[in-house]
């Protein structure tokens, strides 16, 4: 379980995200959700141990908040909006291996660790890639690759940053259908921002709404996900129906006057 208590961070002497407080459930995903500046990724990078922070975070009833970087990293995995700058130096596979290998000295592995690589490869169903520099790949190629990477060391926690914003339709679809089954498979805690909100009502369990850097709803996403709300933090009226397999679809009509 991932506990959050009191979270702010403060920027250029501007407070960005103010005490915020929430808990995640193991095996499930919560969306967090907001406008433009509303601080979603300030959140997840203070809570990935990248930016200073105040509050408290426990995970797996470990306070992960007070651990030094190298020991909070084994623990997240962490995938960025921009993943331009991975390693030109080294190839796919390479990479995977790498980062299985990262606390410790030197680059020898042990082949077990390549096996892991390829598997993940496989279950992405970017296996093609393996021998690919990460120059040569598209930028959903790339996301896919920075997913497999935040993957290959088994985190506890999976913070994910727009992972969707670089890949077409079948594979946003692919991404977050093997995200959802991995994260209940490991009983892990994944939080990823996600723009569309009907992807969030697919594969989303639980959703946290932010609005000017502070919590405005948190919950499980049927609940969280009215035209009420969405008029509130979007500025959008919509139009919400229920579809076959128990899942909502949200039409956006229009942005509201005022």
């Amino acid at each position: 379980m991932l506990k959050v208590e009191n979270l702010s961070v403060t920027l250029g002497g501007k407070q960005i995200v103010q005490n915020i407080g929430f808990a995640a459930e193991a095996g499930t995903c919560l969306a967090i959700l907001g406008r433009n500046g509303a601080g979603k990724t300030t959140l997840i990078r203070a809570l990935g141990g990248l930016l200073p922070m105040r509050g408290k975070v426990w995970l797996e009833n470990e306070e992960i908040s007070a651990l030094p970087p190298v020991c909070r990293g084994c623990k997240i995995g962490y995938v960025a909006q921009d993943l331009s700058a991975l390693n030109g130096r080294l190839t796919v596979l390479e990479l995977l291996v790498l980062a299985q290998n990262s606390h410790l000295a030197g680059w020898r592995a042990p082949p077990e660790r390549v096996n892991t690589a390829a598997a993940i490869l496989e279950r992405f169903n970017i296996a093609a890639l393996a021998h690919r520099m990460p120059l040569e790949l598209s930028g959903g190629q790339r996301q896919m690759v920075g997913l497999a990477l935040a993957l290959v060391r088994n985190p506890t926690l999976l913070l994910l940053d727009e992972p969707t914003s670089a890949l077409d339709m079948a594979n946003q679809l692919h991404l977050l259908s093997t995200v959802r089954d991995y994260t209940a498979e490991h009983r892990i805690v994944t939080l990823m921002i996600v723009h569309d909100l009907n992807l969030v009502t697919r594969y989303a369990d639980t959703a946290l709404m932010l609005k000017d850097g502070a919590v405005a709803a948190c919950g499980p996403v049927g609940e969280i996900l009215t035209r009420e709300s969405i008029a509130d933090i979007y500025g959008v009226n919509c139009h919400i129906e229920a579809i076959p397999g128990g899942h909502r679809i949200i039409y956006p009509l229009a942005p509201m006057v005022g």
